[in-house]
């Protein structure tokens, strides 16, 4: 498969292509960027090549391909208020080399195939955490050092060039300023703020809140994470209700490979929320939630990298 981060899934049965269903609507679909994107899918492909969870990655990419295409018309029916169409524009597609996951939606709906395709081989508890960790592991050094993502074209296609930039998706941008090395309570705040506003700045989510960390039995760390709409709430939400709550947590498993490089082992539950705040969540109507809130407990441990 040439783009390992997305599957267009108009080619459905037989190798025909799907015509677009047109819809009546004046919502446009809400966009994310395409280097975001890109990185999120990418690195939860190339976790699975590195845990060989599957037998091969084209057993995987078979199993996900499945997945995506027979629940593609339920997906379309979910948003048919929304304009989809530029997902069968072909030529627009290949023009973007986006593969189409530049559209939020399409993009949540990837994401939750590609996590319900792993809870297929990954089934222990125990497993499926430390798979997290991997992908949090990867997205938390590629934060550390930046990262060019370039499409996956083969050498033997005619416009392969090493040193061409028509490959090119995109840089992931290092952080800006080092992370702080101390391991108190007001080092592991700012640290987790820097890197909560990295993503805000990739455009992963709108906003977050760090509560005053609380230092509990003079060891363990107590305090809480709220990230606002992040770009894969949708499949978040699905994946906790249907998913035995095997979940894409992209920034909370960055922020604990950071806990763990300042060594301490971390644990950590998640809601869906409205804040941080109780009272401002209980003033929300009933059933909004506009994001996920992480309560964490850290303790020291020498053993807690990855």
């Amino acid at each position: 498969m040439l783009l390992r981060y997305s599957v267009v899934p108009l080619i459905l049965e037989h190798g025909t292509v799907a015509s677009a269903q047109i819809y009546r609507t004046t919502k446009e679909s809400p966009t994310i960027d395409k280097v975001l994107a890109v990185m999120l899918l990418r690195t939860t492909y190339d976790a699975v090549e590195e845990w060989g969870c599957y037998r091969s990655m084209a057993d995987y990419q078979k199993q996900f391909s499945l997945l995506v295409m027979n629940n593609f018309k339920s997906f379309t029916g979910r948003y048919e208020n929304y304009d989809l169409t530029e997902l069968f524009n072909t030529s627009r597609l290949l023009e973007t080399r986006s593969g189409g996951v530049t559209n939020r939606f399409y993009f949540s709906f990837l994401n939750d195939a590609q996590w319900r395709t792993v809870a297929k081989a990954i089934r222990r508890k125990e497993s499926r955490d430390q798979f997290s960790r991997v992908v949090g592991d990867r997205l938390y050094r590629s934060i550390l050092t930046g990262q060019e993502l370039k499409a996956d074209v083969p050498q033997d296609n005619p416009g392969f060039s090493d040193e061409s930039s028509t490959n090119s998706i995109g840089v992931w941008p290092k952080l800006a300023e080092s992370l702080p090395e101390g391991r108190d309570a007001a080092s592991i705040s700012m640290g987790a703020k820097q890197l909560l506003n990295y993503l805000r700045g990739r455009g992963y989510c709108k906003g977050f809140e760090v509560s005053d960390i609380k230092l509990v039995d003079g060891l363990q760390l107590r305090f809480a994470v709220f990230v606002l709409d992040p770009v894969n709430l949708d499949a978040t939400a699905s994946l906790m209700r249907s998913n035995d709550d095997f979940v894409p947590q992209y920034d909370q498993r960055i922020l604990q490979a950071f806990f763990a490089d300042r060594g301490y082992s971390s644990t950590f539950t998640d809601s869906l929320a409205s804040g941080i705040d109780a009272v401002n969540r209980a003033a929300k109507p009933k059933g909004v939630s506009t994001g996920i809130q992480s309560t964490w407990v850290l303790k020291p441990d020498p053993d807690a990298g990855i």
